[in-house]
């Protein structure tokens, strides 16, 4: 029986943190006050969190988009500071586990998943057919933007249209069937993306938005304490 207590405490450990400090954030002023999300992480190490909403931080932890994740609106407004360390041996593939744990070790978070009818967007083939151009070797997954372009490297059509749920707010799912990895190229603006004014852009490459009503996964916040227990 020992080494499968040992597995077992070896695997509880693997779900948290070495040490996690949670604070609530100085209040925020300015344009500084409306921006949402987490920042990205560069330490595979630690994460770090400054001035982050815990909507955000739950969108992480489950894997879904913020806007689908129902809660008390102090979810939205109040910040938080977040640092943790991963134990030894633990990668950032990890983390939204350990996260899950965090939420409910601090804020006593508990959660349910509801699936709800939407008035979505499907992403489809224009009649023309699809203009797209394969992913070159040396093109990274990701997305890049001047002036009057953004360019989505490496991507396959299901990401693609997450990505557009992401920028349009609104559940976008691909139906156009196509199999593989593109380079895209749209000509727009983020200003363009972030209004949502992408139905000529995506025309340009052969395809579409169609108006369809669609099933999506939403968190529900069923309880949170909006003070977090100590360190």
């Amino acid at each position: 029986m020992k080494p499968l207590l040992l597995l077992c405490a070896s695997l509880a450990a693997a779900q948290t943190f070495e040490v996690a400090s949670v604070k609530r954030a100085a209040p925020q002023t300015g344009t500084g006050a409306r921006i949402t999300g987490a920042v990205p992480q560069r330490d595979p190490g630690r994460i770090n969190y400054p001035t982050v909403d815990l909507k955000s931080i739950a969108a992480i932890a489950w894997h879904i988009d913020r806007d689908r994740i129902a809660g008390p609106q102090w979810m939205d407004d109040e910040r938080y500071d977040i640092v943790a360390t991963l134990p030894a041996g633990a990668t950032q593939d990890q983390v939204p586990r350990m996260l899950q744990h965090l939420l409910a070790e601090r804020f006593h978070m508990t959660v349910h998943e509801e699936t709800r009818s939407l008035t979505g967007l499907a992403l489809v083939t224009s009649k023309t057919g699809a203009k797209l151009t394969n992913a070159k070797e040396t093109s990274r997954p990701g997305f890049t933007s001047s002036a009057d372009k953004v360019t989505f490297g490496k991507i396959t059509l299901p990401g693609f249209a997450r990505t557009l749920s992401r920028f349009i707010g609104r559940p976008v799912t691909d139906e156009t069937k196509i199999a593989g990895e593109y380079d895209i190229t749209l000509n727009a603006s983020m200003e363009d993306m972030s209004s949502g004014a992408v139905v000529p852009p995506i025309q340009d490459v052969g395809l579409r938005l169609e108006p369809r009503k669609v099933s999506a996964k939403f968190l529900v916040v069923d309880k949170a304490d909006k003070v977090p227990t100590g360190n």
